[in-house]
């Protein structure tokens, strides 16, 4: 995901999952295409913290897509300070709980 309209539709209508390391929106949407936006502002670092921690929740996402089988829509994550500095295992562990989370629950009424 690129555009801003993009982000802020799944902000608006999406499941919002917080977590330690990251808060994670998720809009379904029809069939099983599925979109990845992440966002690190300058709050948690320099360029070199924000890309290390998007690269950790793009390798999350990628060799945990048995958590989104059978779901298609479009995923937000909000990198935390802590994302770039912590454990694998912790950041996985909790990846895979807030994705659970995010992509099960029940869609927000519509405004």
């Amino acid at each position: 995901m690129l555009r801003r309209s993009d982000f802020k539709r799944v902000y608006a209508g999406g499941a919002k999952v917080v977590g330690r390391y990251f808060v994670v929106f998720a809009l379904a949407g029809e069939g099983e295409v599925r979109r990845l936006g992440i966002t690190a502002t300058r709050k948690i670092g320099g360029a070199v913290v924000r890309n290390r921690a998007r690269r950790r929740i793009r390798e999350l996402a990628r060799t945990r897509e048995e958590l989104l089988a059978g779901w298609g829509g479009e995923i937000v994550v909000n990198v935390r300070r802590a994302c770039a500095e912590v454990a694998w295992g912790a950041l996985a562990e909790e990846f895979e709980r807030c994705m659970k989370r995010a992509t099960t629950a029940p869609r927000p009424p519509a405004p």
